[in-house]
C-alpha cells in the first residue's frame, strides 16, 4: 500500500478526471482546489446523527449556524463502516460531485468494534472510503470518534457488547485513524481529544450514557469543527 493519493483512471460526467499538469498521468483533478467550499457532508453513525440530543443541539447544526456552511448530516444510529461504505457509493453515483467538490467528513468504527469485537473491518472500510473520495479529488476529513466509558454503558446493551474490551479496542483504533489520516494526507478532526482533561482523565460528564455526547459535548465538537472549517476557508 502506498501512502498518498493513488494513480487512478476515473470517468465521471462523461469526462475523464484528468490533470494535464501531471504529465499525462491519471490523477484526480484539482482545478477547483482553490474554490471556497461551503458544503460539508458528514457520513457516520450515532455520533454524527446526534443520538440522545435534540436536532438543534447536534454538533453539525451548531457548526452550520456558526460558520454559515451547509452541513449535511448523514449519520445513522447503529450503522457500521460497512453501511457507510454502501451509502458513500450511492453518494458518489451523483456524477456532479466531480464538479461540486463538497468536503466530506467520515467518522465511524465504534459499532464495528461493538458488534465484532475487532476494528479490522473498520480499518478496511475506512481505507476504501477515503481512497474512493481521493480518486475524485474530494477534500476528505477523518473524524476521530469520541471515547466511551464502559462503566456507564447501558446495562441492556452489555448483554451483547463487551464494553470494557471495546473501550480498549476503540482507543487503539483511534490511534490508528490518526496515523492513517497523516499517511494519506486527510485532515484529521480529533473530536476524541476534547473529552479528556490535561491529565488524560476522561470527562465522564460529557457522555450521556457512557457512549454518546451530552449537549455540552456536542458544543465542544462543534467548536473543533468550526475551527477547521474557518481555517479551510482562509487557506
Amino acid at each position: 500500500m502506498a501512502c498518498g493519493v493513488q494513480q487512478i483512471f476515473l470517468e465521471t460526467s462523461n469526462k475523464v478526471c484528468y490533470n494535464a499538469e501531471t504529465e499525462n498521468k491519471w490523477w484526480p483533478i484539482r482545478e477547483n482546489a482553490r474554490v471556497k467550499r461551503m458544503k460539508l457532508i458528514c457520513i457516520g453513525d450515532s455520533l454524527t446523527f446526534g443520538y440522545g440530543v435534540r436536532p438543534s443541539q447536534r454538533w453539525t447544526r451548531l457548526c452550520a449556524q456558526e460558520t454559515g456552511w451547509e452541513i449535511v448530516n448523514e449519520g445513522i444510529s447503529g450503522d457500521t463502516t460497512g453501511g457507510m461504505l454502501v451509502r458513500l457509493r450511492a453518494l458518489l453515483a451523483d456524477r456532479d460531485i466531480c464538479v461540486q467538490r463538497p468536503l466530506v467528513l467520515l467518522m465511524g468504527g465504534a459499532n464495528d468494534i461493538f458488534f465484532s469485537g475487532t476494528d479490522t473491518g473498520a480499518r478496511a472500510n475506512m481505507g476504501a472510503m477515503l481512497n474512493q473520495l481521493l480518486s475524485l479529488g474530494v477534500h476528505t476529513m477523518i473524524g476521530i470518534p469520541t471515547p466511551i466509558c464502559a462503566e456507564n454503558a447501558p446495562p441492556a446493551w452489555a448483554a451483547v457488547v463487551d464494553f470494557r474490551s471495546a473501550e480498549r479496542q476503540l482507543e487503539q483504533y483511534c490511534a490508528w485513524l490518526r496515523r492513517f489520516s497523516k499517511c494519506f494526507g486527510a485532515e484529521c478532526i480529533d473530536f476524541r481529544a476534547d473529552f479528556f482533561d490535561p491529565n488524560g482523565r476522561l470527562k465522564r460528564e460529557l457522555l450521556l450514557d457512557g457512549l454518546h455526547p451530552t449537549p455540552e459535548g456536542h458544543q465542544i465538537m462543534a467548536r473543533r469543527l468550526c475551527a477547521h472549517l474557518k481555517k479551510d476557508n482562509d487557506d
